[in-house]
């Protein structure tokens, strides 16, 4: 397609272009694999923008959340699982343990 990728790593506790990536002046496009919170989302158009960036637009392969940016977004699936904190869990409630499929149960 004739574009570059760059990537945002994580470095204490923020989003950070390394690697010799400079994005000074260039038109970005945000993606990201899951929506949910839309946090790393936000850290990522953050780290665009401190690195010289401009954000045109933001998008993921599955929104599970609300998207509250102010750039146009773009998604492929949409898919609706509820989300509960400890205190609502229904099976957290009802004792049932934490299992984590492949590892070990645990």
């Amino acid at each position: 397609m004739g574009i570059r990728a760059a990537y945002a790593e994580k470095v204490d506790g923020r989003r950070v272009f390394r690697r010799g990536f400079n994005l000074s002046g260039e038109r970005v496009v945000v993606v990201d694999d899951v929506l949910t919170t839309g946090g790393s989302l936000m850290e990522t158009v953050k780290a665009v923008e401190e690195a010289g960036g401009e954000v045109v637009a933001t998008g993921v392969m599955v929104k599970r959340g609300e998207y509250t940016g102010d750039h146009p977004f773009f998604y492929v699936m949409e898919l609706d699982f509820p989300v509960y904190g400890p205190e609502e869990c229904p099976l957290c409630k009802a004792g049932v343990p934490l299992r984590v499929p492949g590892k070990g149960g645990v």
